[in-house]
């Protein structure tokens, strides 16, 4: 069963119990407000009759009176007229009928059961042709006793009660059905948000991550979507993030895959070449030197690779601090002699910074190598230290052939490479910037790369200065 109709059926269970919970305090208030009315009216024709009788036994005198006394009496007041509805019988002291008007009805033991009751209590009889209200006094005197025992007829106000009773069932019934209607379209109404709320989630489980519900409100419902958006949201970064980091992965994979398979390919034909001794001596050294280029270049890449994974899972790193002219002293001592590329140091002077120098020194090293790379047109790369508000920003620029907006993405990327051909020529393993952005990251910073085709490239990262 559906909630909104789990709902309507509550609140028609609920407004039914009221409907007739109010129905029936009204109709019994208003039949006991009419029964007690008749109760003290009745009671009032009563005594009347009583004080009649009371009357007759003091005109018998002081003597013994007979039963044609209060037999005389009934007679005269029934050819009165008496009062409609209302009957009497006369009883002598002792309990012995004497006269009496009360309709079959009302048998004898009926008639006794209301002089047992006396003048403490209202009878009543219900026969079921009719309702009476019985009352009974005995009246004494010094001429004798009797009893005087009246009927009143109240059927009238227990059809009044039925009727009403069933009036309002009828109306209750027109009432209710309304009702049915109205509570049916409000526990839609009510329910609509959770319906929303059981779509959207039906969506996103189906792979519809960009799913949100966005319900408007102050009520809870609206928090609840409000709350269930957000997740969703944090779903859907948390899905692109694996779907990420599963693309990174297959095309790690798939880089390493070809960076191996190109280069052994040729050096097993190389090498087979060689075997069979049927070149002449300079394609033997061609071959040779091929091989020997080939086997020099996997072998970095595995040195990258090897530092690459030990990096990625690195936690944190024991800092300390760096003065920047020793790291401009170490870069200038492990450059090869044959290079060609000036280094222009600027703001080095006076700065340090926290850092795992070994680190560092390979981050700034790959940049500068990159740089060099590139060929700037000016024949130099220039290093930059900036502090401000406790950090310290290093730079590398140059003015070389810099990198296409739409490359530069993914320039951070294992295996990835703008010119793979340029690259590989150049002993380019596509891992310099993937390693350097994995150092920069376990420093506390990111690296930041502007380029311009033509123009030259600006890399540049964040260190904590020492000391502050």
């Amino acid at each position: 069963m559906k909630f909104s109709h789990k709902l309507a059926l509550a609140m028609l269970a609920l407004l039914a119990v009221v409907l007739n919970a109010g129905a029936a305090w009204l109709v019994r208030s208003s039949f006991d407000s009419q029964l007690e009315a008749a109760q003290r009216q009745n009671e009032a024709h009563h005594q009347r009759d009583a004080y009649g009788v009371k009357m007759a036994l003091i005109e018998a005198g002081a003597g013994p009176y007979d039963t044609d006394l209060l037999k005389e009496y009934g007679q005269r007041l029934q050819s009165y007229g008496g009062t409609g509805g209302e009957w009497m019988a006369l009883y002598s002291g002792s309990g012995f009928p004497v006269w009496s008007s009360l309709p079959e009805a009302v048998t004898a033991t009926d008639q006794r059961a209301a002089l047992t009751a006396g003048d403490t209590a209202v009878t009543y009889l219900d026969t079921g042709d009719g309702i009476f209200q019985l009352y009974a006094t005995k009246v004494e005197q010094a001429a004798g006793s009797a009893w005087v025992l009246n009927a009143y007829d109240v059927t009238g106000l227990f059809e009044a009660r039925d009727a009403l009773l069933w009036g309002f069932a009828r109306v209750e019934g027109a009432a209710f059905a309304a009702l049915v209607v109205l509570v049916l379209a409000m526990s839609r109404m009510l329910t609509r948000p959770v319906a929303r709320l059981e779509e959207a989630a039906r969506r996103i489980a189906a792979g519809a991550y960009d799913e949100r519900t966005a319900l408007k409100g102050e009520d809870e419902l609206a928090d609840l979507s409000r709350s269930f958006d957000r997740m969703a949201q944090a779903v859907q970064q948390k899905v692109e993030q694996l779907d990420l980091s599963v693309r990174q992965r297959d095309d790690f994979v798939a880089a390493f895959t070809h960076e191996l398979k190109t280069p052994i390919t040729s050096m097993m034909g190389y090498a087979s070449l060689l075997r069979a001794g049927e070149l002449p001596p300079e394609q033997r050294k061609k071959a040779a030197d091929y091989i020997y280029h080939e086997t020099k270049r996997l072998e970095a890449l595995s040195r990258k690779l090897m530092v690459f994974m030990e990096l990625e899972h690195t936690g944190t790193l024991e800092l300390e601090p760096l003065e920047l002219k020793t790291l401009e002293a170490r870069l200038r001592r492990i450059r090869p002699p044959q290079a060609k590329t000036e280094l222009v140091f600027e703001g080095f002077e006076g700065l340090a910074v926290l850092a795992q120098s070994d680190l560092v020194l390979a981050l700034v090293q790959n940049l500068v190598s990159n740089a060099e790379r590139a060929d700037p047109a000016d024949g130099k790369v220039t290093l930059t230290a900036e502090a401000k508000e406790g950090r310290v920003t290093l730079a590398v620029k140059d003015r070389g052939r810099g990198i296409p907006a739409e490359e530069l993405a993914r320039v951070t990327e294992p295996f990835y490479m703008v010119d793979r051909s340029r690259a590989r020529a150049q002993n380019g393993s596509g891992f310099g910037l993937a390693l350097c952005a994995r150092i920069a990251k376990l420093h506390g910073g990111e690296l930041a790369i502007e380029s311009e085709v033509g123009k030259g490239t600006t890399v540049r990262f964040d260190l904590k200065e020492a000391g502050r």
